[in-house]
């Protein structure tokens, strides 16, 4: 007896292996997109949060005289329609600096609480729903962020990171 094995079908399953691999290569890119996504929206708002840091942190310096009038160490929840009060200036500046953080990040919030004598933290909070583990809200204490996260001039400069429940983002600068 003479067995031949036929061609065609092995040329098929080759062809259906191929598929799957190459379905698996394509299923791997689309999560590497979705995570390039995720990571570039949550590099977006941390570079916003240190621009608000570093503006709020100009304002002090050319108002140092007040500084005391700037600090505010709970996180205020600011209506993104609210108009802070223009007397004196220090509060006009830290209300507008607070309600541009609530319009720009999402559950942003502001605080800035002195450290030292000669030091001051700004504190920015936001909800980052892509890394958080709960759903939480934006309520603390600057001085503890600052804490926390190693935020301060003996502890290496800014610090950031997350509760679990929001991203938090420390600067602090000597005055």
């Amino acid at each position: 007896m003479n067995f031949q094995v036929s061609p065609r079908g092995f040329t098929l399953l080759e062809v259906l292996i191929a598929l799957l691999v190459l379905s698996f290569g394509l299923l791997g890119l689309a999560a590497l997109q979705a995570y390039s996504v995720k990571a570039n929206q949550s590099a977006n708002f941390r570079s916003q949060a240190t621009g608000f840091a570093n503006m709020m942190l100009d304002n002090i310096r050319a108002n140092r005289a007040n500084i005391a009038s700037y600090y505010a160490d709970n996180y205020a929840d600011v209506a993104c329609t609210s108009t802070p009060s223009t007397s004196p200036p220090a509060a006009f500046e830290l209300g507008e600096w607070q309600r541009l953080i609530r319009c720009q990040l999402p559950n942003g919030r502001g605080a800035i609480a002195p450290i030292s004598a000669n030091e001051v933290a700004v504190c920015i909070r936001w909800s980052d729903a892509r890394w958080e583990t709960t759903s939480g809200n934006s309520e603390g204490k600057c001085t503890e962020d600052a804490a926390t996260f190693g935020a301060g001039l003996t502890d290496g400069g800014p610090g950031a990171g997350t509760d679990g429940q929001t991203s938090v983002f420390v600067v602090s600068s000597r005055m």
